[in-house]
């Protein structure tokens, strides 16, 4: 029996989404009599993917019981990528040497006891995140409902936020929210924490409780593009608003919360179809950017932009080795974020075809930034997703799955590494580019 690890993250997502469609068509669910099966199916890949989307307004077409199964999936689709392969692996334990080296370079793991150790820590400083979000949300939300419903409400949104997941039970988002700070920065907070990715958030508590000097290249890297793409969106959010009537420290405030949410969660405080179509078209590349490895978000990922920078400096340099953070990187991993740059945008111009198939009624642009969205796992939509066709809903079905399995986990279970020697050396010959 074949227990490749790619397989079966493969058939505990399909599992999931299955179980939760399920669930989700169940009376007890839903408050209408009738219902749409797609719609549910839909549903529930959006929250097992941690994307956000929706054709329905989940606040009020489902029930307690119905919103509590789409919390669980986001919960069980955030963190079930690292903890469902790490059991797995640990339980089994007579996977093939090939299946063995593809979990370690997934999880950049030089031993399976390191991966245990990462792992418990890593549901450790979830469950710790989540339960703190909570209480503070559940505080401010006892101002205007009763107890039992500001802890729901609480719990809930802490879940959605810190799995980037952008599921909100309140109409238009956390629209009713803008002038609250404190939801704001919570939100931005749990979404921002969640993005950085378990190994991130480890790192920088081993290197705090152990009063290390340096933090790894690799939480480096995921900080400084993190932090250089959050500030680009801020300013342009700044910018891009106009009402006299609100303070600075509104702006201010919602600017620096949509920042945040776009590039992973989906949350919007203010109008998103109210932007125009430079905001538009940036926020298509800043979605496509994502969170890092290991993060409850999608995207491309945070190291693979700076690796596709470090190499087109080390080109125009002449230079044959990658440098970042005074640290030389393998051409390897190089090479994979080239390829993974690559494969992304190439998918998501084959989706964004296949929905213009299905929905040519729409604006270019609008297409693509509702593909990017499912693709990348974000989703932000400017009002198109309830009005999808089935054919439009399954391509984003399919978007928002390659999305969250991730480019370089098919990759690797499509195109593992070989342990044949090659026994052919062919000439080398150059030819022209540019």
């Amino acid at each position: 029996m074949n227990y490749s690890p790619t397989k079966i993250l493969m058939l505990f997502f399909l599992g999931l989404i299955a179980a939760g469609a399920a669930l989700l068509s169940l009376p007890a669910a839903r408050t209408l009599e009738s219902f749409s099966f797609i719609n549910n199916l839909f549903t529930s890949v959006s929250a097992v993917c941690v994307t956000g989307l929706s054709v329905v307004d989940i606040g009020t077409y489902y029930t307690k019981f119905g919103q509590i199964v789409i919390l669980l999936l986001m919960q069980l689709g955030g963190i079930g990528y690292m903890f469902v392969s790490t059991v797995i692996t640990l339980l089994i334990g007579k996977m093939a040497l090939k299946d063995r080296r593809i979990m370690q370079d997934m999880f950049d793991i030089s031993s399976f006891a390191g991966l245990k150790k990462l792992l418990l820590k890593a549901i450790f400083f979830v469950l710790a995140i989540e339960f703190i979000g909570a209480i503070i949300l559940t505080l401010f939300f006892l101002k205007d409902f009763s107890f039992l419903r500001a802890s729901y409400y609480g719990v809930f949104h802490s879940v959605a936020a810190f799995c980037n997941a952008g599921f909100s039970l309140f109409p238009d988002s956390l629209s009713m929210f803008a002038n609250a700070p404190v939801v704001l920065y919570v939100i931005s907070a749990l979404i921002i924490l969640g993005g950085l990715g378990f190994f991130v958030i480890v790192d920088i508590y081993d290197t705090y409780k152990q009063k290390r000097l340096h933090l790894t290249t690799h939480t480096k890297t995921v900080l400084a593009v993190s932090a250089g793409v959050l500030a680009v969106s801020f300013v342009m959010f700044l910018f891009s608003w106009s009402a006299p009537d609100k303070g600075l420290f509104y702006f201010i405030n919602n600017s620096f919360f949509q920042a945040v949410s776009s590039r992973t969660a989906g949350f919007y405080s203010l109008a998103i179809v109210d932007f125009n179509e430079f905001v538009e078209t940036a926020l298509i590349f800043i979605m496509s950017i994502g969170a890092a490895p290991g993060s409850t978000a999608g995207g491309i990922k945070v190291t693979t932009l700076a690796l596709i920078f470090v190499f087109i400096r080390s080109v125009l340099r002449g230079d044959e080795s990658y440098v970042l953070f005074k640290r030389r990187i393998p051409a390897d991993i190089v090479k994979k974020a080239i390829t993974i740059f690559i494969i992304f945008f190439a998918l998501a111009a084959l989706f964004s075809a296949a929905l213009v198939l299905f929905e040519s009624y729409l604006r270019p642009l609008d297409v693509i930034f509702e593909t990017i969205s499912a693709f990348a796992t974000v989703g932000l939509s400017f009002g198109i997703t309830e009005d999808l066709s089935l054919g439009g809903q399954i391509v984003a079905i399919i978007a928002m799955f390659v999305g969250r399995i991730g480019i370089l986990t098919i990759l690797m279970f499509m195109l593992s590494p070989s342990n044949k020697v090659k026994r052919i050396e062919y000439p080398e010959a150059r030819i022209l580019v540019g």
